[in-house]
């Protein structure tokens, strides 16, 4: 397994036949997720089924991932002050989901943000049969970004990512990575796609 751990959880549950998730992507950036099943347009077998919650986190679609791959999930734990360094050299791409606190992302490179609850409306469209449109932020290179409970980051390998708690509570996130097998280089994840909002404060 190569790289240093950054951090993510990338959840989905995908119920039961005949209801099917579909990942696609449609002009402009966003994410589309399609809810298809069996002649029947609504998402009633995905979202509705007793006793089962589905919440989509975060979406990122288009993204080169190494194959074959090392998948890792990991809780990582900063107590207040603590640094993870950055490495310029971690080939794993990673997504970070902020369980507990408020934590400090300070990237080289482009790193795509969903703000907790964001995903809320576009859950409603789609359990009214229409697409899933995933909302995402981008932070261009050299921003330092705020990251609070719930929100979700993907940091693409390479990115030369400083991950900080400078709050007073511990920071606690679930992390996610794509790493290639043995110390391999990285597949070079694809662009940001144009038009996303570019978020975060350029550090000098």
């Amino acid at each position: 397994m190569a790289g240093r751990s950054r951090v993510a959880l990338l959840g989905f549950l995908v119920a039961s036949s005949p209801a099917a998730l579909a990942i696609t992507q449609d002009g402009p950036p966003a994410a589309a997720l399609v809810i298809a099943q069996d002649g029947t347009p609504s998402a009633e077998g995905v979202f509705d089924l007793e006793g089962v919650g589905f919440e989509p986190l975060a979406v990122t679609s288009g993204v080169g991932v190494p194959s074959p791959a090392d998948l890792v999930l990991v809780r990582l734990t900063l107590e207040p002050g603590a640094v993870l360094p950055a490495d310029p050299n971690d080939p794993s791409l990673a997504m970070v989901f902020v369980e507990a606190g408020e934590l400090t992302l300070a990237p080289d490179g482009a790193v795509t943000v969903t703000r907790a609850g964001a995903l809320g409306p576009a859950r409603a469209t789609a359990e009214a049969g229409g697409p899933f449109v995933a909302p995402e932020e981008t932070a261009a290179a050299g921003a330092t970004l705020t990251l609070r409970e719930g929100d979700v980051a993907f940091v693409p390998a390479n990115s030369n990512a400083e991950i900080r708690n400078e709050g007073e509570k511990p920071v606690v996130l679930l992390v996610f990575l794509v790493a290639p097998p043995n110390g391999d280089e990285a597949v070079p994840a694809e662009g940001t796609p144009e038009g996303t909002p570019v978020v975060g404060t350029p550090t000098s």
